[in-house]
């Protein structure tokens, strides 16, 4: 019972996150909500595929950004070979 619960949330083969971007297509149906469910769900689609979750694609965008310094780290407990 206990071991799938860090699991993430999936509904089919949908992440939990992109059902999210269908609630407002379903709540206020126009077309312009249509589009933009649609992007969500192949936006989450293609992360998923890639094997990330929302949260470690922003850890890597913000990696990708900042690069391999990190400035907050005293400089004892940095990773010299990462």
């Amino acid at each position: 019972m206990w071991r799938d619960s860090g699991a993430p949330t999936r509904v089919l083969y949908l992440d939990g996150r992109a059902c999210l971007a269908v609630l407002p297509a379903v709540v206020y149906w126009s077309w312009t909500t249509l589009y933009i469910a649609v992007f969500g769900v192949v936006f989450f689609t293609v992360i998923s595929w890639f094997g990330l979750t929302v949260p470690a694609l922003f850890r890597l965008l913000r990696r990708w950004l900042v690069g391999r310094l990190r400035p907050a780290v005293p400089v004892w407990r940095r990773r010299r070979l990462a």
